[in-house]
């Protein structure tokens, strides 16, 4: 339990250095790594609750505003990576209009991430600090092997990936309409078993995995509905077309993959279909 917690004061650290050095205008890499980082804590700190949750709440609490911030653009800019992906394909006006409508959104998320952090940076990192001076006694005391809130911590641990699984498990058959909240669910659980020497590193990769696909789709769900709402069908039907293809092919391969996860790691026959 001592290594586990050693990580997880790892990842504070690191979500602290991004914080302090992120302004609105930062490279998309370190966007990600910040909205990764904070996604990562906060479900630590969810499954950490039970052996102080009034720390962790208020650390989840004081981090959301920076990180729905962080979350928009990052959203842009991995909308932007894909639009240009169909350059290949469709370059011309109807590209550069869909670009340049992404740029503009990039810019005002980027705005809003600059106002979060100017209000919130200083206490949350304040709030960081306390919560690893947490951790680390929870480390304390798993090293000496008698520590009650290290045991509490562990059996929190394990009760939560138990129940995340069984959430899972009982998931209605997958479709468009509920495949990215299983992502979530997904994301919660694999966060939670890598504080687990012992987890299954199979079950820990095929989760990445799925994540990774999910995501994926999403990606290009979101970016067929902004195509459809900036672009004009009679004037932009082949970029759109080529976006919507893409975003089934997408959606295909993200839900074989969830399903297999499914009837391999957690007892369920694979769905029928979408």
């Amino acid at each position: 339990m001592a290594g586990e917690l050693e990580r997880v004061r790892k990842a504070l650290r690191e979500l602290g250095k991004s914080l302090k050095s992120l302004n609105g205008d930062s490279a998309p890499n370190d966007v990600h790594k910040l909205r990764t980082a904070s996604r990562r804590i906060e479900a630590i700190a969810g499954v950490l609750e039970a052996a102080d949750g009034k720390k962790s709440r208020r650390l989840v609490k004081s981090m959301e505003p920076i990180r729905k911030a962080a979350g928009g653009v990052r959203d842009m800019d991995v909308l932007l990576a894909d639009a240009r992906k169909l350059a290949r394909y469709c370059d011309g006006e109807s590209l550069n209009h869909l670009v340049a409508y992404l740029k503009t959104a990039r810019q005002q998320n980027a705005g809003e991430l600059q106002h979060a952090l100017h209000h919130r940076r200083k206490a949350v990192r304040e709030d960081l600090k306390e919560y690893s001076k947490f951790v680390a006694s929870l480390a304390k005391h798993a090293q000496s092997n008698s520590g009650a809130e290290a045991d509490r911590a562990q059996e929190e641990i394990n009760s939560s990936a138990m129940n995340v699984m069984r959430e899972l498990g009982d998931w209605k058959p997958l479709d468009a309409e509920n495949l990215h909240e299983f992502r979530l669910k997904v994301k919660q659980l694999r966060y939670t078993l890598q504080l687990d020497a012992q987890a299954n590193a199979g079950l820990v990769e095929a989760l990445g995995d799925v994540q990774r696909r999910i995501g994926d789709w999403h990606d290009w769900h979101q970016l067929v509905e902004i195509a459809r709402g900036v672009l004009v069908l009679e004037e932009d039907r082949a970029l759109l077309d080529r976006i919507g293809e893409t975003t089934r092919r997408r959606f295909d391969r993200a839900l074989a993959s969830a399903n297999a996860l499914r009837g391999i790691y957690l007892n369920m026959p694979p769905a029928m279909g979408a």
